[in-house]
């Protein structure tokens, strides 16, 4: 079983401006995966939901709330999640328009930046 100490140390999160864009990064990490929530709003809300699932060497993800934007990018975060938790990875993305490749860049490193090197 693995010991994920303190609340404060299974919840990190971050407020970014991009390109004049305020994003808020939160992800709740657990012992089989993680939840994420990436919004653009310093008040976070739910919006598109993704799920991905690693299964040994693949990982699958899944639209659960579609949404006009931003589906590519939640299908790659959770992707990206579920393989570094070797699980399951719920994310939340909320966009008030689409993003584009600096912006998507800026934020995965963001996320990066939020994850032990080993979870």
């Amino acid at each position: 079983m693995t010991d994920f100490g303190s609340k404060e140390e299974r919840v990190a999160s971050i407020q970014t401006e991009i390109q004049g864009r305020i994003f808020v990064v939160e992800i709740l990490r657990l012992a089989n995966g993680c939840f994420a929530s990436i919004s653009e709003n310093p008040e976070p809300k739910i919006g598109l939901i993704t799920l991905s699932i690693s299964n040994k060497n693949r990982v699958q993800s899944s639209n659960l709330l579609p949404e006009r934007r931003g589906s590519i990018f939640s299908g790659m975060v959770g992707e990206i999640l579920a393989h570094k938790t070797k699980g399951i990875a719920v994310v939340s993305l909320y966009l008030r328009e689409e993003v584009d490749h600096e912006i998507m860049k800026t934020l995965l490193n963001e996320i990066d930046k939020l994850l032990p090197s080993r979870i």
